[in-house]
């Protein structure tokens, strides 16, 4: 009966020991894996800390703390994990947005087949609700596709053949058929896809210093946990919570999180930003300063009118010059091309041409030379400007109009006028710099200085800060000046001979083109939407972005000293410091996914 009696009193005991024992097979050990992998990578690990204090309570023979301690660090971190979830939901959605297979014309019938041979040139059929697998020309069909997941843009756009479908984009309505243009990574989609995903992985400068503190973290709370296990002698637990309470988890999360909750707001407007240090730095912007064409304008010049010398006549102006433009992809270029097309003019050109960037074009066609572009480009090719068109000149540039001279050997034939609008949203966006503070506003541009003075009064923009007749190199050279002097420069460009510019600012933002992916390789941050709407907001959320970090590295800090304190005076038990510990780091996650929910109207 004794026996009996024994193995009763006993019993919860050994129910207890393995239960506590299965569920630190469960918990404990992939704890502890964590931590010697991360010591084999010489990498700092959050797991070290804890591991350390569930070994030395399984050494002591406590399995059930030990178990409890360890479910609680693995429920937390699921937590923490859900949490940061929710962040980096909208980046998931543009990053699985995206056909594993595509439908084409082979022998005469539509076949499946794996996205990866898809060829350029293929026929591919969509139909209603599909997402488009590629880039490509629609030759049959019309639809409403669905573009937001490359700009943001809620409402569909109308397609036709001749137009582009873009992949990533939904296909709504109507069965497209469409040619394979640009496949893969090489795709607008693809391109934004690995840019994200380069994003998430970049580490901010803040990021940076804390990996270097956390080097040397551990060291230092293995050295504090041998004072209080040598100064409170044979309680160790005090010495074990300090363990538990030491995991710089909220230290290490402060950054990432934040990070990737503010990529994730910015991605839902249909903005691409490259990584976390560059909305850090948008928090120290104190100058911006505009490219006009294409940024400030938009960039989708038109002929105003032509104006012949020299006894020529329109027609024969406007042929010449759409043979030079022919094949460049130049804004003016194409706005000559459209006029000549609309004119009924033959536009194809099988001569030699040369272009000289941000100057103008020569082309050669049967013993014939001719050219189009600025003054400064026919003085540079030594072609004397005829009286005639130094006045025609001057009336234009009175008239804040952009004269294009076009000449055919040697001799000036003619002027095209060009016109470019400005954004409607140009003025609205410097008036609401200034507002938060940023007065210091500048313009860069190839054009003249009559031209850019003309617009800078329509933004508002003080002439002194009007800076004509540049050419690439030019920009960036001023753009250094200005970084030289102390400023830290946004630089707005239209991506497509910014290049220097763009990676001389300290940020360099671009609107974006579907139809031309240069920005997204040139530029730190896009906008997908053709518009600078979301300038200010990008600004703001650098700088919130910044503020929530700071506030996230002052609590856990302060956080994690408290706790280690109150261990040490005996106060927190391990399992209390468990939960102490993820309460932390748990406050850390949804104070950073606040920025989800930032928007234009906060900003």
């Amino acid at each position: 009966m004794s026996l009996l009696s024994e193995y009763i009193f006993y019993l919860p005991h050994i129910f207890f020991t393995v239960f506590s024992l299965t569920s630190l097979s469960l918990t404990a050990i992939p704890i502890i894996i964590n931590s010697i992998r991360g010591l084999l990578r010489g990498e700092p690990n959050v797991d070290e800390l804890v591991s350390l204090a569930i070994i030395a309570m399984i050494g002591m023979g406590k399995y059930t703390p030990a178990a409890m301690v360890a479910f609680i660090m693995t429920l937390g971190s699921l937590l923490e994990e859900h949490a940061a979830g929710r962040a980096r939901s909208n980046i998931e959605t543009i990053a699985a947005q995206h056909p594993t297979h595509a439908i084409i014309l082979r022998d005469n019938r539509f076949v499946e087949i794996p996205l990866e041979q898809v060829a350029i040139g293929n026929h591919i059929l969509v139909r209603p609700g599909d997402i488009v697998p590629v880039d490509g020309k629609i030759i049959n069909g019309e639809s409403s596709i669905d573009e937001s997941s490359l700009t943001g843009e809620s409402m569909p756009v109308e397609k036709s053949p001749g137009n582009m479908a873009y992949a990533g984009t939904t296909n709504q309505n109507g069965v497209l058929q469409i040619e394979a243009l640009r496949i893969g990574e090489n795709s607008t989609y693809g391109k934004i896809v690995s840019l994200i995903k380069e994003a998430e992985n970049q580490r901010i400068p803040t990021r940076r210093i804390i990996d270097k503190f956390i080097k040397y973290y551990t060291p230092i709370i293995l050295i504090a946990t041998g004072v209080v296990w040598f100064i409170t002698g044979e309680n160790i637990y005090r010495a074990i919570t300090v363990l538990v309470v030491s995991c710089p988890c909220a230290l290490i999360l402060a950054s990432p999180v934040s990070t990737i909750a503010a990529l994730s707001s910015a991605a839902r407007l249909g903005i691409l930003i490259k990584g976390g240090r560059y909305l850090e730095t948008c928090a120290d912007i104190d100058k911006v300063v505009f490219d006009k064409t294409g940024t400030l304008t938009t960039g989708e010049p038109r002929i105003k009118r032509i104006i012949p010398l020299n006894g020529n006549k329109k027609n024969e102006i406007l042929q010449w010059a759409a043979k030079a433009e022919a094949g460049s992809e130049h804004p003016i270029a194409k706005a000559v091309l459209s006029f000549a097309r609309k004119e009924g003019i033959d536009v194809n050109f099988k001569g030699r041409t040369h272009s000289h960037i941000g100057f103008g074009v020569e082309s050669f066609q049967s013993n014939q030379h001719i050219a189009v572009g600025s003054e400064r480009f026919f003085k540079q090719i030594s072609i004397p400007i005829s009286e005639d068109a130094k006045n025609s000149e001057l009336s234009i540039l009175d008239a804040g109009e952009a004269p294009l001279f076009v000449s055919k050997d040697n001799e000036i034939i003619g002027l095209i006028i060009i016109e470019d609008c400005i954004r409607p949203e140009s003025l609205k966006i410097v008036e609401n710099l200034k507002k938060t503070g940023i007065d210091r506003i500048a313009i860069f541009t190839g054009d003249t200085k009559t031209v850019a003075c003309s617009v800078a009064k329509q933004c508002k923009v003080p002439l002194d800060a009007v800076y004509a007749e540049l050419l690439p190199d030019q920009k960036q050279n001023y753009l250094r000046i200005f970084q030289d002097s102390g400023e830290k420069v946004c630089y707005i460009g239209d991506g497509t001979n910014d290049g220097p510019a763009l990676a001389q600012a300290n940020v360099g933002m671009s609107i974006g083109s579907r139809e031309n992916t240069i920005a997204l390789e040139t530029a730190d941050i896009v906008f997908m939407r053709q518009g600078l709407e979301h300038l200010p907001f990008v600004l703001k959320l650098g700088k919130n972005t910044k503020k929530t970090i700071n506030i996230n590295l002052f609590f856990a800090t302060s956080f994690n000293f408290t706790m280690i304190i109150l261990a040490a005076l005996g106060i927190l038990t391990p399992v209390l410091g468990a939960i102490g510990h993820n309460i932390g780091s748990l406050t850390v996650v949804l104070n950073s996914i606040r920025l989800t929910r930032f928007n234009k109207k906060k900003a």
